[in-house]
């Protein structure tokens, strides 16, 4: 069963994100290496450039859940990976995707939210153990913050934030349940 993923909808600036800038590749360590999730796409008969594919749960405007292995988990993947490829020119999108994984990897059932927007808690009742970031990196301006559980809070507990200018891509994490970009 899917976890419910809600946004918590207090927001306490609202923010357009610019236009896509240049990010280095992550480091081999942190690279997740495995099958090409563009070529995935491809075999499945997904399309990387187009909307997310119907198998996700739309739980509010431009925020997703899906499941371990679907349609829609490739497609998330996959958005990871198209600001890092050659062909991250056809993607329209100028604002930054962030993505969270139940497993290393950016794989497993997860979280995907095309148009994060500033000051915005982004959450889940699921134990998240990766993040994926698409369209561009982090500013110098901007932070990334990640929080696990507390009590009933999903945001409760403060765990780390992402590094200044953390380039597109996808690294594994300690256990987290919500994320929130800020200025």
């Amino acid at each position: 069963m899917l976890a419910k993923v809600f946004v918590y909808a207090t927001l306490l600036a609202a923010g357009a994100l610019g236009a896509v800038v240049p990010s280095t590749q992550l480091t081999p360590a942190n690279l997740y290496q495995t099958s090409d999730p563009l070529a995935v796409c491809e075999q499945r008969g997904i399309d990387p450039h187009g909307s997310i594919p119907s198998d996700a749960n739309m739980v509010s405007a431009g925020t997703y859940e899906f499941t371990a292995d679907s349609d829609a988990s490739h497609w998330a993947r996959a958005q990871v990976a198209l600001a890092t490829s050659p062909e991250s020119a056809k993607r329209q999108a100028a604002n930054i995707g962030i993505g969270m994984w139940a497993q290393d990897g950016c794989s497993g059932q997860g979280v995907w939210v095309d148009d994060a927007n500033y000051n915005v808690n982004y959450y889940t009742a699921v134990n998240m153990f990766s993040v994926g970031i698409s369209y561009r990196g982090l500013r110098n301006n901007e932070h990334l913050d990640f929080s696990k559980t507390k009590g009933g809070d999903f945001c409760g507990t403060f765990t780390y934030s992402a590094g200044f200018q953390t380039p597109v891509g996808c690294f594994n994490s300690q256990l987290i349940n919500c994320f929130r970009i800020w200025l």
